[in-house]
C-alpha cells in the first residue's frame, strides 16, 4: 500500500509516463490505434490519458511554436497540411494569423 508521499510520486510517475506517450503518438503521425498496436499498449487507456491531457491545454486548437532560427528579427513558416504554408514576420497581427488559418482550414478541407 501507497502512503502519502509514495502516492503523490506514484501519481507523477505515471502521470509521466503516459504523457510522454501521448506526445509520442503525436509526434509518430500514426493513428491513436496505430500507435497504441505498435507499442502494445491497452488503447482504452491510452485515449483517457489523451483526452485528461487535452483538458490540460491552457488553449485548446492551438500549438507550441519554438523558434528555429538565430536570427532575432526572424518570423514564422507554418507548414499545413496539404502542401499549404504561412509565413509571417515577427511582430505579425495574432487576428490577422486566426483569419489566416481559418481561411487554409476552408480551403484545405
Amino acid at each position: 500500500m501507497y502512503t502519502g508521499g509514495d502516492l503523490m510520486n506514484y501519481r507523477e510517475e505515471r502521470r509521466s509516463y503516459w504523457r510522454t506517450l501521448v506526445e509520442k503518438q503525436a509526434e509518430s503521425g500514426l493513428s491513436g490505434a496505430g500507435f497504441c498496436k505498435e507499442q502494445n499498449i491497452n488503447p482504452q487507456r491510452f485515449y483517457v490519458w489523451r483526452r485528461r491531457f487535452r483538458g490540460d491545454s491552457p488553449c485548446p486548437g492551438f500549438i507550441q511554436l519554438v523558434p528555429t532560427s538565430k536570427i532575432p528579427y526572424s518570423g514564422i513558416r507554418i507548414v499545413m497540411d496539404h502542401g499549404m504554408s504561412l509565413e509571417l514576420d515577427k511582430g505579425f497581427d495574432p487576428l490577422t494569423l486566426r483569419e489566416a488559418i481559418d481561411a487554409l482550414r476552408t480551403l484545405g478541407g
